[in-house]
């Protein structure tokens, strides 16, 4: 039996926000491609310490077809919507889910 999810075409022009992709030295040259956006991830503390506040990372599914790597340190400049400001982005490690034809890096805000 197939697999019977749709396509990343699909999702990507339904729910797809342009991200501009810059991975480290020495493939360093921007790559524009379009970003889906999935969840905030909370994760949880240890009871019992005190930490600063943190913002969740997020979850941002970017095409493989476009990307053969992406390692940690890449800089995703996206909106959070269409049509919102671009903001920068930072990869700070991969959700667990390994899949053919995407990346699903964390990532987490960066100064600009």
């Amino acid at each position: 039996m197939g697999d019977l999810r749709p396509s990343l075409d699909a999702a990507v022009s339904a729910f797809g926000v342009p991200a501009t992709v810059t991975r480290p030295y020495p493939d360093d040259a921007p790559v524009d491609t379009t970003g889906i956006w999935l969840a905030a991830i909370e994760e949880p503390r240890p009871q019992g310490t005190d930490f600063s506040r943190r913002e969740p990372r997020r979850l941002l599914v970017l095409p493989r077809n476009v990307l053969a790597t992406l390692p940690r340190g890449t800089v995703v400049l996206a909106p959070e919507r269409a049509g919102d400001p671009v903001k920068t982005w930072k990869v700070d490690g991969f959700d667990r889910v390994v899949e053919p034809d995407c990346w699903r890096p964390l990532v987490i805000a960066a100064a600009p």
